[in-house]
């Protein structure tokens, strides 16, 4: 990034499922501004060590040397990651079997290009496996919804990413890739999969969802916010119980 250019801000809110402890979680995110990269995961509860999976995923695309949106070889480092930390964990024999066949997330990340740099526009690119969506807003106006364009699209069985690296593992299989140019004033929402359903259904049905999180951005608190929200629109306003994740990037 230029040294003239401020970075982008960002923010970002989370809950866990209503019944849920707070240390199961099993959502991800990590932000680097600088270097302009972000990401959110989606750790599969039916899987196992998911979570740790997810975090192993966003860290892994902040870090990766290249264009990990395009090129996917940073996935083998953090597989061997989850490896060394899980599989000589004593577990009861029940429990080796889910081991054995790793965990599973999705991901969504986003790589900000800057003029100046190696970019002749200010350009962004996206990677996506799974329903974990992205949001371009331009002057309070949609312009992309990425990967998926209708809540009727979601469903249980979402692309993921396994952390064994097995044949039916290959990411390319299930991987979207986006791009775009970013101006300044834009907004972008990274959101897991619950929350990116109701805010494509809102859009649906001509609401104006992105006005609620302006709304929560201006509270005091907006995390304490964002939490009293999710649980309020879990109860009246059709949000799925799930795990819940908003990132919000703005230039």
């Amino acid at each position: 990034m230029p040294h003239d250019a401020p970075p982008p801000r960002w923010q970002v809110f989370h809950a866990h499922k209503h019944g849920n402890a707070a240390d199961e979680y099993e959502d991800a995110f990590a932000g680097d501004p600088i270097q302009g990269r972000f990401a959110v995961a989606d750790g599969a509860s039916e899987s196992s060590f998911a979570a740790g999976w997810a975090k192993l995923l966003v860290e892994g695309f902040l870090a990766a040397e290249g264009e990990p949106w395009d090129e996917l070889d940073w996935l083998r480092p953090q597989r061997q990651r989850w490896a060394a930390e899980i599989d000589d964990r004593p577990l009861p024999w029940y429990a080796e079997d889910k081991r054995d066949q790793g965990a599973y997330a999705t991901l969504l990340g986003i790589a900000f290009r800057f003029p100046g740099t190696d970019a002749e526009s200010a350009e962004w690119h996206a990677l996506a496996v799974g329903d974990s969506c992205l949001f371009h807003l331009r002057d309070g106006e949609l312009l992309l919804s990425f990967p998926l364009t209708h809540s009727a699209e979601f469903g249980n069985l979402p692309n993921l990413l396994g952390s064994r690296g097995r044949p039916a593992d290959t990411p390319s299989q299930g991987a979207q890739h986006a791009h775009g140019e970013w101006h300044p004033g834009d907004r972008f929402l990274l959101m897991t999969d619950a929350l990116a359903e109701w805010t494509l259904r809102q859009i649906e049905e001509s609401g104006q969802p992105t006005s609620a999180f302006d709304r929560l951005l201006a509270e005091p608190v907006p995390q304490a916010a964002f939490a009293e929200w999710v649980e309020e629109h879990r109860r009246r306003h059709g949000l799925r119980n799930d795990d819940v994740t908003l990132l919000v990037i703005d230039f």
